[in-house]
């Protein structure tokens, strides 16, 4: 049962499902929604305190960086495709090799924190455990931990493109092999895919090139990428965020909880619609 609810493309490796949730009962988790905030705004984020780590000349993040209030800027190579983004009161001292399209700003980051640590209480509010299979929602996921080593190890995120999937994880997520994947599948889009990691120490490690898909928040713990593939974002708390041996970040910002309506269904603005416009109150097709 719960392979086929994890995922008909292919077995994987070992994936616990929290007691609490060990039905996997549907509900209905209308109404409930996760917001990013102001850290959406950021395809690599380090939190209060934390020590951000960048090396290798082909380390990439395609996006924004953003360095938190007490952080400490360790570069030595790489390349960002955004803006990298210094809270006043963080390190940036190093001297490194790493090219900055968008040029290095400062600001205040501590609302940025704040609104990524309220998506992660948010996101652990939200009790409802539907299928894996995307029911047209705003779908809800709680497990203890994801260890994948193997070649045909995958967990695939199935449905269309008014889902949403919010996945809960009490312990770790870690890749370990270069054909192990996260992925999305149907219509999804990385955009619409949180992975929520409160748990301290080193809730994030992927390696040996593995590839996952969405965003992965990690408010109390480190986060470690060495190398992977992230088609979405990473957010790390506590610890160390590091992006070693040729790790890459494809930016694509999380869009939020809320369930997008397919063509047909009520809408008031274009945002209403999955990729679709809102005319005369409604989602149009293309």
């Amino acid at each position: 049962m719960l392979e086929r609810m994890l995922s008909h493309r292919g077995p994987f490796a070992k994936v616990a499902v929290a007691a609490a949730s060990a039905a996997l009962m549907a509900g209905s988790a209308s109404g409930q929604t996760v917001s990013l905030g102001a850290a959406g705004d950021f395809c690599v984020l380090g939190l209060d305190g934390v020590k951000l780590s960048m090396s290798n000349p082909q380390t990439s993040v395609s996006g924004n960086v953003g360095l938190g209030p007490g952080g400490i800027q360790n570069f030595s190579d790489g390349f960002i495709g955004g803006t990298y983004t210094v809270d006043p009161t963080a390190d940036n001292s190093k001297s490194n090799n790493v090219v900055i399209v968008g040029g290095t700003l400062s600001a205040d980051l501590s609302g940025a924190v704040a609104d990524a640590r309220a998506a992660s209480f948010a996101a652990s509010a939200i009790k409802n455990a539907l299928t894996i299979f995307g029911n047209g929602g705003v779908n809800v996921i709680a497990v203890q931990s994801i260890s994948f080593s193997g070649a045909t190890d995958k967990l695939t995120l199935e449905g269309g493109p008014s889902d949403v999937f919010i996945v809960n994880v009490s312990g770790s997520v870690k890749l370990s092999h270069k054909l192990s994947r996260i992925q999305v599948g149907g219509g999804v889009s990385e955009s619409r895919v949180l992975f929520n990691l409160p748990a301290a120490h080193e809730p994030l490690t992927i390696s040996g090139g593995a590839t996952i898909a969405g965003t992965y928040l990690a408010p109390n713990g480190g986060v470690r990428l060495s190398p992977a593939v992230v088609v979405g974002g990473v957010i790390g708390g506590a610890g160390e965020t590091s992006l070693t041996s040729a790790a890459r970040v494809e930016c694509v910002p999380f869009a939020g909880g809320a369930a997008c309506a397919p063509v047909g269904e009520a809408c008031t603005v274009d945002a209403d619609c999955c990729d679709q416009p809102c005319t005369l109150g409604f989602c149009q097709g293309r």
